[in-house]
């Protein structure tokens, strides 16, 4: 650059002379008729590469709005509202949701619409992305999304990618499983776009200055990004849609993702384990190695006063259960007429008692237990909290919970549980008649599970109308069963 003082009459011929050397006048003060002119050369016209989407975009439906296909911006709205209750249609959102979407599809983004759930509307939010290789920023926005997290997780994906498992690493969601679209797709997406991190802005003028600045030709200040329009995606579009393989991620476990993948993954390229390297894996291989050892017919103490310290955890939560369910029934009572009162009766209060661990003394087994193998144990323990919980999930279905999410999520998660117990006993070493008691008492277990609600509804503590929050039996059940651990389970 280049600082010339003149005077004024001479700036017609100064704006020749700096026209003919290709240069422009970048900044022109006047002080008393003194012109001083700050002067750089001109920049070369940079050619912007545009590219058609693919033919079949946006490949997947939603609750969106397109805008214009060549713009460099797509911009999500987190959709904080009760699950299930809100058809695909973006007019049927909230007013301030809607409101942000229809600035920023006006302002200039290519498409603009709601997340709600962190693993299918991910899933459709990274199909329609890579179907426009023009679109290079996410603008996200809205408040977060609670009991899903949607917001943390697509910034998690964006950041770090999935595991093996297909999920997502270090989401604070639930169940942030990316099961129905191809590896490819999910790499795409993550080279493609830039994160517009603006979770919990909830002011349209905000949110179209950020869509503004995006497709701006030169580097534009935006709160702490530089944005500017760097043109389409050095590759082509990818056309892909859900496979619809798993069509409620929020029902899998843990335990299931191992043979879900087996029939999902087909021919794409397997993802690239965490670099993250744990301790806890080598010290488990020592104890397996160490199991191996032992004679099937040994029970090591030590397991258990384990297995004892579990299961008065569960005592306890039930305990706690208990009391509730117990303490509601008697303000139901209170609240009748004096004559009416008499026709109740309240049954008394069952303290649940848990056994004390015992430290140094010897631990002493019941005969029933004492007499198990360790395999036999291994079923024994993990059926044992089935008449508690059950019972616990059967007087919920007596309450708002009925009509709700968590019920019929958790009771469809027990019955695949127990189909899971089923099938190792199966392939079992026990005697004929050991295992016929165990399945026996599956059956018995599903057969009061199947008679309870399967299929989802709104949640009830996001409608307003549950207010036990983090207690809920509902939600809680399946942790409960995860205390019970040991022994571990029995290789096949």
């Amino acid at each position: 650059m280049l600082k010339v003082v003149f005077d004024a009459p001479l700036r017609e011929k100064m704006e020749d002379l700096v026209a003919e050397e290709n240069c422009e006048i970048l900044q022109l003060d006047d002080k008393d008729g003194i012109l001083t002119a700050i002067i750089g050369k001109e920049a070369p016209a940079v050619e912007m590469l545009k590219v058609s989407p693919v033919e079949d975009y946006p490949t997947e439906p939603g609750c969106f709005l397109r805008g214009n296909d060549y713009s460099p911006a797509a911009v999500v709205v987190l959709l904080n509202a009760p699950y299930g209750t809100l058809p695909p249609e973006v007019q049927n959102a909230p007013p301030e949701i809607e409101k942000l979407v229809r600035v920023a599809v006006e302002t200039g983004a290519a498409l603009a619409g709601t997340l709600q759930t962190e693993n299918i509307g991910i899933e459709k939010i990274v199909c329609n992305v890579v179907g426009n290789p023009n679109i290079r920023y996410l603008v996200l926005c809205g408040e977060e999304v609670h009991g899903h997290n949607s917001g943390t997780a697509v910034k998690a994906l964006l950041a770090n990618g999935i595991n093996q498992k297909r999920t997502i690493i270090g989401s604070g969601a639930v169940t942030p499983y990316l099961f129905n679209i191809p590896l490819e797709a999910i790499e795409r997406f993550r080279e493609q776009v830039t994160l517009v991190d603006l979770v919990g802005e909830m002011d349209p003028a905000v949110i179209g200055k950020a869509v503004w600045s995006c497709y701006q030709e030169k580097p534009t200040p935006f709160k702490d990004y530089m944005l500017h329009d760097p043109g389409a995606y050095s590759e082509a579009g990818i056309s892909c849609t859900l496979a619809g393989k798993v069509k409620h991620p929020e029902e899998i476990e843990e335990w299931e993702i191992d043979e879900l993948l087996k029939e999902i993954e087909g021919a794409e390229a397997p993802v690239k384990p965490p670099t993250e390297v744990k301790d806890e894996p080598i010290a488990r291989l020592e104890e397996v190695q160490l199991e191996k050892k032992r004679e099937p017919s040994m029970i090591d103490q030590q397991k258990l006063v384990a297995v004892g310290e579990s299961l008065a955890k569960i005592a306890e939560g039930l305990n706690e259960i208990a009391k509730i369910l117990m303490g509601e029934a008697a303000e139901r009572v209170a609240e009748l007429p004096r004559e009416e009162r008499v026709k109740v009766e309240v049954r008394p209060r069952v303290e649940v008692k848990a056994p004390p661990v015992v430290e140094e003394a010897p631990v002493v087994v019941a005969p029933v237990v004492a007499g198990l193998t360790e395999e036999e144990l291994y079923f024994h323990n993990q059926l044992r909290a089935y008449p508690g919980i059950l019972a616990g999930l059967a007087a919920c279905d007596k309450d708002i919970c009925h009509v709700g999410l968590s019920l019929p999520t958790t009771v469809n998660k027990i019955i695949k549980k127990l189909g899971k117990l089923s099938k190792n006993l199966e392939g079992s070493s026990l005697s004929e008649q050991r295992r016929a008691e165990f399945l026996s008492k599956i059956d018995s277990f599903l057969k009061v599970a199947e008679r309870l609600p399967t299929d989802p509804g709104p949640c009830q503590k996001t409608v307003g109308t549950c207010t036990i929050g983090k207690g809920c039996l509902a939600t809680g059940v399946m942790d409960l069963l995860k205390l019970v651990t040991e022994p571990a389970e029995p290789t096949q």
